[in-house]
């Protein structure tokens, strides 16, 4: 084995994932190009494998094949893959363990996906981002590590400086779809109808969504808006939440993903029911409560540097076993 950090050798991992920035789709798996980054910081040596399954289904197969070929020319300690059906292909070699993220539409998706899912998550190491993970795949003691939050992009500002950067208006009050609003998983259709309940009570009340920003100005908008509304249909564990949450802007939620978890106890955020009317209700009430810190104190719980460090001791303790075995 190559891999104990404390040796004289690096620890070598090979990402295979299904989702990662290309020049033509920049935010294209984001969340796991900056994981690969972060723990490259923490001393590991990563390669990744990427491609693109939704193109072309039949890519999986070729990266099966690919992946062979890739552990043929390099050494490497272990294999992460990132989604259910890459882990499938991961696990199609038994000659390096294999830890598989699942990250929500995985294990929370079609029937004959969750089947692959609970197939992969017992023949490799499984994580999940958020504990639903754990009871769909049945691996209740699957380590529980969602996406991180750059905490250091994503911090509070001056709400009326970035609103002025932005060109908004600086005394209305907004709210937030955190995504484009041409994806139909986020329910643009549900957010638009709770805001204009809202507005009843907030005349003055505007939206906004996040349509091709950079990330820099997705902190800018996210530090702009007075409450952030997801009515998304499915989720594992939305980073969006918490890097409103890392900007003191509250959340009003649909019950998707791990969202209950991460606002439980939070001043000025709520999970409500897939309702207009609940969902203006709980907006209202948001716009009266500030921006506590106690809600940065939550993001910062999963930030990038954390859970870096968290996927670092899970590579360690596979490879612990390995040995031992």
């Amino acid at each position: 084995m190559t891999a104990r950090r404390q040796g004289f050798v690096r620890m070598r991992v090979l990402v295979v994932t299904n989702m990662y920035p290309t020049r033509e789709r920049p935010e294209f798996g984001r969340f796991v190009h900056d994981q690969v980054e972060d723990v490259r910081g923490r001393g590991i040596d990563v390669e990744v494998l990427a491609f693109d399954g939704t193109v072309d289904w039949r890519r999986y197969f070729r990266t099966a094949l690919q992946l062979r070929s890739r552990l043929e020319r390099g050494r490497f300690d272990l294999i992460h893959a990132h989604y259910g059906l890459t882990g499938a292909v991961a696990v199609t070699q038994r000659r390096l363990p294999v830890i598989t993220t699942f990250h929500g539409s995985d294990y929370d998706g079609p029937t004959w996906q969750r089947t692959v899912s609970r197939v992969v998550a017992r023949l490799s190491t499984p994580i999940v981002v958020s504990s639903r993970g754990r009871q769909l795949l049945g691996r209740p003691a699957a380590a529980v590590i969602p996406a991180g939050v750059d905490t250091d992009l994503l911090e509070p500002r001056n709400r009326t400086e970035a609103r002025r950067q932005l060109g908004w208006d600086t005394s209305a009050p907004y709210a937030l779809l955190p995504s484009s609003r041409g994806v139909r998983l986020k329910r643009a259709d549900l957010f638009d109808a709770a805001v204009s309940l809202a507005r009843r009570a907030v005349p003055e009340l505007r939206s906004a969504s996040l349509e091709h920003l950079t990330r820099a100005e997705v902190a800018c908008v996210m530090n702009a808006v007075d409450v952030t509304i997801l009515t998304s249909d499915s989720e594992g564990s939305p980073v969006a939440v918490r890097e409103s949450l890392a900007c003191l802007t509250p959340v009003v939620a649909v019950p998707v993903g791990d969202v209950v978890d991460v606002l439980r106890g939070l001043p000025g955020c709520a999970v409500v029911p897939r309702d207009p009317q609940a969902i203006a209700g709980a907006i209202v009430a948001a716009l009266g409560v500030g921006r506590p810190p106690e809600l940065r104190e939550r993001a910062l719980q999963t930030s990038r540097s954390r859970i870096a460090a968290e996927v670092t001791a899970i590579y360690e303790n596979v490879l612990m076993r390995r040995q031992s075995g």
